[in-house]
């Protein structure tokens, strides 16, 4: 038996062929204050999980996530949404969300909700899904975006078991799509709106589901596995292995990083009462610095360089360490900024080297606000026999004359894939700021 999900969520199951509602034109690609929550660190950070998921054993990787507690599954709205899909048959499909407008634009809602008996008590889901049909025709410009029907199915039930340690629930809205031999094709998504009724009454949908839990991970992510069975009870019961590839995984995600608070309230006879917050709770979101009338900010420290440099980045070389130095070859090294004719060699140290085009033209670098924008060109190599890792930066307005170049160096690094944000900071300090739209 297989899984397809159709439209705007992507097919389930043995195999995953996406077909992603298009953006509407009149639709803004930035999030407004109500969807902030998908921020571009939320987008980091789900690439991570992502590529750690990606070539690793799936059903290994479930096995070792951890329970979700009740309190984090129904917090806020108790909207997840799909952001990732894995099939343990690697050649059926995989894939992950990288914007806000693919989020925004996927209809299927997961919502929980309920009130909390404990970290480990019931709750009820609550799932829509968009009608086919009404997805194909808005992907065809026949109806606007608002005119898609979507399918609320009533609530299930929810619950932590402790066989698996996973919530786990079955989703008994199916709908035949296709049947060849003896493989039988369904979906969670209504094809047709006259057809919204017409239920499989054989099979159920079950998923399982575990925190994504590891190092510089802050957002909630669920790990999912979902199978179709059978409802019989004794038909589940049949010794029967599942073929290889019958289950999928997908990644669920509110959206929301994850914070602490933990308060602590106590009197004494001078102070009164007096309240002390925990430092782990999560700090006001940032206000992104506006250079040049733009808002720009800084990338988070476990984002890949080569990552960011596919988006809008930016370069700005700080003026009172630069001034007097841009027109000539400095070598960046821990943090420190040196001139080429003063550095020193240190076998194995990364570092970078800027090679300013003229002193006239570097000069520009420094302006609080150039007349052209400028324009960036990155090249990359990977380590062979004679040539260690590099990646480098040229800048030129508008694509025209060169303002020079900044040429990194990681003598250690076999390939520039795993480059950090981290990694870059340790060499050029707050010399050189990276930068990225919001």
């Amino acid at each position: 038996m297989l899984l397809a999900f159709w439209g705007a969520t992507p097919v389930t199951g043995h195999a995953q062929r996406e077909q992603q509602i298009q953006p509407a034109r009149e639709q803004q690609s930035q999030p407004q204050a109500e969807d902030a929550p998908y921020s571009r660190k939320f987008f980091a950070q789900l690439r991570g999980v992502f590529g750690r998921f990606r070539d690793s054993d799936l059903q290994r990787a479930f096995e070792k996530a951890q329970p979700i507690q009740c309190s984090e599954l129904v917090n806020d709205k108790g909207e997840w949404r799909t952001v990732a899909f894995f099939n343990e048959k690697r050649e059926l499909g995989d894939w992950y969300r990288t914007s806000f407008d693919e989020v925004k634009n996927d209809l299927t809602v997961f919502i929980f909700k309920g009130v909390c008996r404990g970290e480990r008590g019931p709750v009820q889901l609550t799932t829509k899904f968009p009608v086919t049909e009404t997805v194909d025709a808005y992907n065809r410009g026949a109806i606007p975006l608002e005119e898609i029907d979507i399918n609320v199915n009533a609530p299930v039930r929810a619950s932590f078991e402790p066989a698996t340690q996973a919530y786990s629930f079955d989703l008994p809205y199916l709908f035949l799509i296709s049947r060849q031999d003896d493989e039988s094709l369904y979906s969670l998504q209504p094809p047709l709106l006259a057809g919204r009724d017409k239920y499989a009454t054989d099979v159920t949908d079950h998923w399982d589901c575990k925190s994504v839990t590891a190092e510089n991970v802050t957002y909630q992510f669920l790990l999912c596995r979902t199978m179709t069975m059978p409802r019989n009870p004794a038909a589940r019961r049949e010794n029967r292995a599942a073929p290889f590839g019958a289950s999928a995984y997908f990644i669920l995600s509110d959206g929301r990083e994850a914070s602490s608070a933990v308060k602590l309230t106590f009197s004494d006879d001078k102070a009164g009462e007096r309240e002390i917050e925990d430092a782990s709770r999560k700090a006001p979101t940032e206000t992104p610095e506006v250079h040049d009338g733009v808002a720009w900010e800084q990338p988070a420290s476990d984002e890949k360089i080569l990552d960011i440099v596919r988006d809008e980045f930016r370069l700005r070389f700080n003026p009172q360490t630069w001034s007097g130095r841009i027109g000539s070859p400095q070598v960046l090294a821990g943090r420190q900024l040196i001139s080429l004719d003063s550095a020193q060699s240190n076998a194995g140290m990364d570092y970078c080297m800027w090679l300013p085009a003229s002193t006239g033209a570097a000069s520009r670098l420094l302006e609080p606000a150039a007349s052209e924008p400028v324009g960036y060109l990155v090249t990359v190599h990977d380590r062979d026999s004679q040539i260690p890792t590099s990646i480098t930066i040229e800048m030129s307005p508008s694509g025209t004359v060169s303002l020079g170049k900044l040429q990194c160096i990681f003598p250690r690094a076999s390939s520039a894939v795993g480059i950090g944000v981290d990694r870059w900071t340790s060499i050029v300090g707050s010399h050189v700021i990276l930068e990225v739209r919001p």
